[in-house]
């Protein structure tokens, strides 16, 4: 199992206006995940977009994979969800949770070298 680390996103501030009193701000920097072909970022309490898809990520398929987040929850057997992958031939959509944002990034496959 790889991991990839987020940097922090220096223009993004706790401070910054938001569409909505209670929204709260994202401070990462999705677009340097590697291999990313689009990324969104939404409020986990109830789906509401606060960065809208990028690249080859549509509002289709944010709003797919959160009703999906929703059918299988968050919790484990007790364990918070944190992040999960669903894989296809030739993209995959990551989602990591936190507290306040879902964050989902759709990636180009990288290729197995045998």
């Amino acid at each position: 199992m790889s991991t990839t680390a987020i940097a922090p996103n220096p223009s993004s501030s706790p401070h910054q206006p938001s569409t909505s009193d209670s929204a709260p701000t994202p401070d990462l920097d999705l677009e340097t995940i590697p291999c990313q072909v689009g990324h969104a970022v939404l409020r986990s309490s109830d789906g509401s977009i606060l960065c809208a898809p990028t690249g080859g990520l549509s509002d289709r398929d944010v709003g797919i994979i959160y009703r999906m987040l929703l059918e299988i929850g968050t919790k484990l057997n007790g364990e918070a969800l944190q992040r999960f992958t669903i894989s296809f031939g030739a993209v995959s959509y990551v989602v990591a949770m936190s507290s306040s944002c879902v964050y989902v990034v759709k990636k180009k496959q990288q290729q197995q070298q045998q």
